[in-house]
């Protein structure tokens, strides 16, 4: 092109001493050449099919690599977003001990309304809004999705009893569980529970469980309908949080099941941590909350240390 911009100048200085056909000429071989690399653009400008598929291919192996990354960050997302609401739920528990000095008693610490279809019809509705009400927690935290899980899949007990669905929070307007007693059957004697009890009562508040999602214990087989029911030694598990086929699965089950258990918890001392309790729940399924390096369900008595028992506990049936 430099070469053609050169002799069409040289042209037009040559005609000016009037050699009209000798510049005539040479415009005419210039304009076929310059005609020529038109055509040749031209020509590049469009993709071949090979180039088509093989930029498809590309951004096909990117977006399989870059969508899981994307899904694992979401699912990140929510656990995040279940830490924030234990610490808010450990700020009005602490608020709870200032006025009271004693640790709040049953398993739903606050929350919102139950759900009519989850509760005995001889209920009035008028109890359902006293019971909320009733919460420990109601003085110091309202009624809010603070107290969702956004990855809540509930508990499907049936056919046996209700399936509590889409999820506990719905069901009973609480995704979260306050460690108020022991499992039926531990290695050894409970000194007690945290509920109703006083901070000092505590050894190891850095490792005690205070509040826990439904994945991390399990929980007893029910038999009946919402007025008349009655628990069996049949354990059911969950999954929650990076969940990946059932969400609910029968001791039955619980060998071939290739899942994790993780459940976000919050500790006495008012930290809050994502715990894996797959292996807790696995390798010993008849005593699953045992103490681990990690966290403590329950704090055996002193005097019994040394002598595991069995120990019968309230059993988890929830209700007014």
């Amino acid at each position: 092109m430099n070469l053609y911009r050169n002799e069409l100048v040289l042209c037009h200085g040559v005609g000016r001493f009037g050699k009209g056909n000798e510049c005539k000429g040479r415009n005419s071989k210039h304009d076929n050449r310059r005609k020529k690399l038109l055509t040749a653009c031209a020509s590049r400008s469009a993709f071949t099919l090979i180039e088509l598929v093989v930029v498809i291919a590309i951004t096909g192996l990117l977006a399989s690599m870059l969508l899981p990354a994307l899904y694992r960050a979401k699912r990140h997302s929510k656990v995040t977003v279940c830490l924030n609401n234990l610490h808010q739920m450990g700020v009005a528990i602490e608020y709870f001990l200032q006025d009271n000095g004693r640790y709040p008693a049953g398993e739903l610490l606050g929350g919102n309304q139950m759900a009519r279809e989850f509760v005995c019809p001889r209920v009035p509705d008028s109890a359902l809004v006293q019971e909320m009400l009733s919460r420990p927690l109601y003085p110091y935290l309202k009624p809010s999705k603070l107290f969702a899980c956004p990855e809540d899949k509930g508990e499907d007990l049936s056919p046996d009893y209700i399936n509590f669905r889409p999820s506990n929070f719905y069901a009973f307007g609480c995704s979260y569980n306050f460690n108020s007693s022991a499992w039926k059957y531990t290695r050894f004697v409970p000194s007690g529970t945290l509920a109703g009890n006083i901070p000092a009562w505590v050894t190891q508040p850095t490792k005690y469980i205070m509040l826990y999602e439904q994945p991390a214990r399990p929980v007893w087989k029910v038999i009946g309908d919402l007025c008349l029911a009655h628990g069996v030694e049949f354990r059911y598990y969950f999954h929650w949080h990076y969940y990946t086929g059932k969400t609910t699965v029968g001791e039955d089950e619980l060998a071939h099941d290739g899942q994790k258990f993780v459940s976000p918890i919050l500790c006495v001392d008012g930290h809050a941590g994502t715990f894996d309790f797959t292996k807790a729940l696995k390798t010993q399924p008849q005593y699953p909350i045992e103490e681990t390096k990690d966290w403590m369900w329950y704090q055996p008595a002193p005097e019994t240390n040394a002598h595991p028992a069995r120990v019968g506990a309230q059993r988890e049936l929830r209700g007014l």
